[in-house]
């Protein structure tokens, strides 16, 4: 089976090699105009965000197999694979933790305003107090406060259970334009309203693209906090920005952009915040969460190979 591995750079940790019979292709990186050229005799591709559509997957005749190491499948013509009769398959729950510390390391940032505060040690306010501490920040504790949960696979649910040991109430919240939630959850509207705390944890689709916009900001609760480590095309940036600087939200960290990586004149590039983090698609890099991924692609692989032998 020849196996050609399209992004070896998009993880630390180098992939375990198929216990099939096989032969392995490995590029670093592959850019639009060499990607014909390497998927031509590929009957196994395994790639991160490159992206496959009909025109690649034509120049792909031998394709059987499109392995992700990620979840995400949104970079890929799914339509246009089984219509070939081309199997693709993603890695799910390979690091929840990775993804639900890293938010939830943005909430105390943003709740306890650490980069402010850090912020005037070095601007000298802090050698100009007549205290021995500043009082010039309000803060309120985790503990008071309640996060709502958009999509409570198993990032959201690892990351309600960090939030409940630090006394946080919860919110199931369920999609928008359901009429009836289901059990224990609330309404989309009324975790909008209620949550101090709003964490996106859904998968990006026609549904909820833009769903965190100028519709839906104004809804919720004033000072709320917005945390994205799941799609950056779930949020309007010039929205959210604009929310910002009105006080209407009391922060944002996005893990995530709707064009990755962004480019330099990118508005949440160029936009710099006190109260608005952005990291460089991150969350999920911890070194344990890369080696699960690339294990779980690697067994997927040899389980279809075993299935089509």
């Amino acid at each position: 089976m020849n196996i050609v591995w399209l992004e070896s750079e998009t993880v630390r940790t180098p992939l375990p090699r198929p216990e099939c019979k096989h032969t392995w292709t490995e590029y670093p990186f592959t850019t639009a105009d060499v990607l014909k050229e390497r998927i031509k005799d590929a009957e196994i591709l395994i790639i991160n965000k490159v992206k496959i559509g009909p025109a690649e997957l034509d120049a792909a005749p031998k394709l059987k197999m499109i392995q992700l190491v990620a979840t995400g499948t949104d970079n890929v013509d799914k339509a246009a694979c089984a219509e070939r009769g081309i199997k693709v398959s993603n890695v799910v729950n390979y690091g929840p933790e990775s993804v639900a510390e890293h938010a939830m390391a943005c909430i105390l940032q943003l709740t306890r305003r650490v980069p402010e505060w850090e912020a005037l040690v070095h601007d000298g306010s802090w050698s100009a107090s007549r205290f021995f501490c500043l009082h010039t920040l309000p803060m309120r504790g985790l503990h008071t406060q309640t996060l709502g949960v958009l999509g409570s696979g198993a990032i959201g649910g690892k990351l309600i259970e960090f939030a409940k040991a630090f006394g946080m109430t919860i919110l199931h919240i369920e999609r928008q334009g359901v009429d009836k939630p289901r059990d224990g959850y609330v309404s989309f509207e009324h975790g909008l309203a209620n949550s101090d705390v709003l964490s996106l944890h859904c998968p990006l689709n026609e549904q909820t693209k833009g769903l965190i916009g100028p519709n839906t900001i104004p809804k919720m609760k004033k000072g709320a906090i917005l945390i994205n480590t799941a799609r950056g095309g779930l949020v309007q940036f010039d929205a959210l920005k604009q929310a910002i600087e009105s006080g209407h939200l009391g922060g944002a960290a996005l893990d995530v952009l709707e064009v990755e990586p962004p480019p330099r004149d990118h508005l949440m590039v160029q936009w710099q915040h006190p109260r608005c983090i952005i990291t460089p698609h991150v969350a999920w890099g911890t070194e344990s969460s890369q080696a699960n991924a690339g294990r779980l692609a690697v067994k997927h692989v040899d389980e279809f190979i075993a299935e089509n032998q």
